[in-house]
């Protein structure tokens, strides 16, 4: 999953298992459901009771005092909303805008979503999609070098393609 793409996903999970335990449930359900079903009606009824069902889950957790359990279902909704905006890159300016609404006021979200934008762009442009890290100081490989940590090539309509070994 693209860096940009996994840190939204992250944030807007730990939005939605912190509302699950709050009278903000509502309101921020029928925002999930909005993300996880947009352009498909099917899509939307299910994230609706799948939301529902996982609700249940978190408060009895949350009732337990059960860490191990909560971080669980923060993890398996970060992995879902991750896949949910990957699947819909095409629609990016739709994805974008839900979490606006969904994540304001939390520390660092709106660069983290305009990270997410230009990830789903690249994505369904088809593009590269290099992460890379600068370093300054003097280690292994030398003064200022630069270390590439993640390369990920994709093709037409955003499928990742494999580069040969050492391309990018």
């Amino acid at each position: 999953m693209d860096p940009a793409v996994a840190a939204v996903a992250a944030t807007a999970a730990t939005t939605l298992v912190t509302a699950m335990t709050t009278d903000a449930w509502g309101h921020t359900k029928q925002g999930f459901v909005r993300l996880l079903g947009i352009g498909r009606a099917d899509e939307a009824a299910r994230a609706g009771a799948e939301l529902e069902q996982a609700r249940a889950t978190v408060l009895a957790a949350y009732e337990r005092g059960d860490e191990s359990a909560l971080g669980a279902a923060h993890d398996d909704w970060a992995a879902r909303l991750g896949a949910a905006l990957e699947a819909n890159a095409d629609r990016s300016a739709e994805s974008t805008g839900l979490l606006r609404e969904l994540l304001t006021g939390r520390p660092g979200a709106e660069g983290e979503i305009r990270a997410l934008d230009a990830a789903l762009h690249r994505s369904a442009a088809g593009g590269v999609y290099n992460q890379v890290i600068h370093e300054g100081g003097a280690g292994a490989q030398g003064q200022g070098a630069s270390i590439t940590i993640n390369n990920n090539h994709y093709g037409p309509g955003g499928s990742l393609a494999r580069a040969p070994f050492g391309e990018s």
